[in-house]
C-alpha cells in the first residue's frame, strides 16, 4: 500500500509540470531555501581553463552578493538570517566549485552567514555538539546514489568528521532553482567540524586546482597537484604559519620514502580514509579532495586525514581494482608508498585491521540496510516528488528520476565489493606475513626511489623492481 501511495504522489508531481509558486514547492516535502539578494542582483563568475601543465576547469572573477536567507520546513519559517548588515545579519552568496560551477547552468553556491547558525535539522539523539557555523554550501550535484552511500559509509566507519547534508528545494530572487544539497562546508570549528588550534593548527588540501588558488605549496611527489589552504585563509597566513606548514609537508612527504612515517602521520586515519574510497571504488585521484589536518605544533600532534568529500562523479566505477588514489593513478603516490614500505608495515597492518573491524562490526550490512530503507523515508519520498520539477527546470536530473534503480545498483555494488576486498585483504595479509626476512635486511640494501616521471621503483641488490615486485632490470 505504501508503494502505491508513493507512485500516486510521483504521478501527480509529473502532471503538475514545473512548479510556479512557492506554495506548490512547499508541498513537495523538502525544506525550502529562499535567498533574496540586495537589489535582486545575481552572483556572477566566469569559466577559466587550466594553464599549460595543469588540469581542470574552474571559475574566476567571482562576485558575491549580499542577501537574506530563509529556510522553511513545511509551513514554518524555521530560520531567518535577516536583511544583510555586515557582521550583524544576512549572508553573502557566491558561486563555488570548479567543473560543477564552470560547466553547469545551475551553479553551486557558498553561503557565508554574518552570524553563526545551524542550518540543518538533523542531529543524533543526545548530541549536544555546537554545530553552528558561518560556512555552508549549496551543492548542485543533487542526487546520485554515490552521495548518500559514501557519506553514510563515512559515518559508519567512524571518520573523524562527516559533513551533514540535507536535500532542499531552492528559490533565488523568486525564481525556482530546483533541488540542491544544503551541506556543511569543510572548515575549522572548535567543535562539530574539523577541530584544529586557531594559531598553530591548519587544514590543507592536495589540490589539482591549485593554479586557481591565491596560495599554494609545491609537492615534491605529485607533479600536477600542490598543497592549498583551507585553514588558515591565504590572506590571514602569517610568516610563521607558512614556515610551519611548509616544514610539515616536506617532513611528511620525506617520511613516506622511509620508515619514519608513523612519527609524522596518524596512520589509522590515513588507513580509514583510503578504505572508504576503496569500498566506494573511487576512480578519480586528482579530484577526490585529499584533506590533511594537524591540530597544533606539539610533538604529539600528527598529520591526519579527517574527512572524505566529493565522490559524486567517480565512485562505484572501478570494479575489481583498488581506488584511483590507492593505486597512485595520475601520479598521486602517497598510498602506494605506504602500502609498499616493507621496512615499516604499520600502515598495511592498520589497513588490514580496519577491514577486519568493518567485518566484525557488520558495517557494510548496516550500510545495505540504510540503502534498502532510504527511498521510503520522508526525505527519499520528497526527493522523488521534487525530481520531475527539478528536471523540467534544468533539463537534467543527475539520476533524480531513477532513485530506486540507483539505490539498487549501489546495494549490488556494496555486496560485490565486500567479496572482492575481502579476497584482496586476505592475500595482502598473507603476502606481508611472509616478508619478515626481507624486513630484517639493512635498509641500504633495499630502498625506494621516486623517478622524475612520477613512477616509484625499488632498488635491491643492484636490481630494480616495480612496487609490485616485478623485476625490470639492473
Amino acid at each position: 500500500m505504501k508503494q502505491i501511495i508513493i507512485t500516486a504522489i510521483l504521478a501527480a508531481a509529473v502532471a503538475t509540470g514545473q512548479a510556479q509558486t512557492f506554495a506548490e514547492v512547499l508541498g513537495y516535502g523538502l525544506p525550502v531555501v529562499v535567498v533574496n539578494t540586495v537589489g535582486g542582483e545575481e552572483p556572477t563568475s566566469e569559466a577559466i581553463e587550466h594553464p599549460a601543465g595543469c588540469i581542470g576547469t574552474g571559475i574566476t572573477n567571482v562576485v558575491a552578493k549580499a542577501a537574506r536567507l530563509q529556510i522553511y520546513r513545511g509551513d514554518t519559517l524555521w530560520y531567518d538570517s535577516g536583511d544583510y548588515a555586515e557582521g550583524e545579519s544576512g549572508i553573502k552568496i557566491k558561486h563555488r566549485g570548479n567543473t560543477s560551477a564552470a560547466l553547469f547552468e545551475n551553479k553551486p553556491f557558498k553561503l557565508k552567514l554574518q552570524k553563526k547558525a545551524d542550518l540543518i535539522d538533523s542531529r543524533e539523539e543526545g548530541d549536544s555538539t555546537d554545530r553552528r557555523s558561518k560556512d555552508w554550501v549549496l551543492l548542485n550535484s543533487v542526487y546520485s546514489a554515490e552521495l548518500q552511500v559514501a557519506f553514510q559509509l563515512s559515518r559508519l566507519v567512524g571518520m573523524e568528521y562527516t559533513p551533514r547534508m540535507q536535500f532542499v528545494n531552492v528559490f533565488i530572487n523568486d525564481d525556482y532553482r530546483g533541488m540542491y544539497v544544503l551541506s556543511e562546508n569543510i572548515t575549522r570549528e572548535k567543535e562539530g567540524r574539523v577541530s584544529v588550534d586557531k594559531q598553530d593548527g591548519y587544514i590543507i588540501e592536495l589540490n589539482a586546482y591549485f593554479w586557481n588558488e591565491p596560495f599554494s605549496i609545491k609537492s615534491d611527489m605529485v607533479r600536477f597537484m600542490q598543497w592549498t589552504l583551507k585553514y588558515p585563509k591565504a590572506e590571514e597566513l602569517t610568516t610563521e604559519q607558512e614556515a610551519h606548514i611548509r616544514s610539515d609537508i616536506q617532513r611528511m612527504e620525506a617520511s613516506l620514502l622511509d620508515s619514519n612515517y608513523p612519527q609524522v602521520i596518524d596512520v589509522r586515519s590515513f588507513a580509514r580514509w583510503i578504505m572508504v574510497h576503496d569500498i566506494m571504488g573511487t576512480r578519480d585521484s586528482g579530484g577526490c579532495n585529499i584533506y590533511v589536518a594537524r591540530t597544533d605544533s606539539e610533538a604529539a600532534s600528527l598529520m591526519r586525514m579527517p574527512v572524505v568529500w566529493d565522490m559524486v562523479s567517480s565512485a562505484m566505477t572501478v570494479a575489481d581494482e583498488w581506488s584511483g588514489t590507492h593505486c597512485g593513478r595520475g601520479g598521486v603516490n602517497f598510498f602506494p608508498l605506504l602500502f609498499d614500505n616493507v621496512q615499516c608495515m604499520d600502515f598495511t597492518k592498520a589497513f588490514i585491521d580496519e577491514w577486519k573491524r568493518i567485518k566484525e562490526e557488520n558495517i557494510l550490512d548496516s550500510l545495505v540496510a540504510y540503502i534498502d530503507g532510504y527511498a521510503s523515508t520522508p526525505e527519499g519520498i520528497a526527493v522523488r516528488v521534487s525530481a520531475p520539477h527539478h528536471m523540467q527546470r534544468w533539463g537534467y536530473s543527475y539520476g533524480l528520476t531513477n532513485l530506486v534503480p540507483q539505490l539498487a545498483a549501489a546495494k549490488r555494488w556494496i555486496a560485490s565489493r565486500k567479496l572482492w576486498i575481502d579476497e584482496q585483504v586476505s592475500a595482502m595479509e598473507s603476502a606481508y606475513t611472509g616478508m619478515s626476512s626481507l624486513r630484517e635486511q639493512p635498509p641500504a640494501r633495499r630502498r625506494k626511489e621516486l623517478l622524475p616521471d612520477g613512477h616509484i621503483v625499488i632498488r635491491h641488490d643492484n636490481k630494480t623492481y616495480t612496487i609490485d615486485g616485478l623485476y625490470i632490470g639492473h
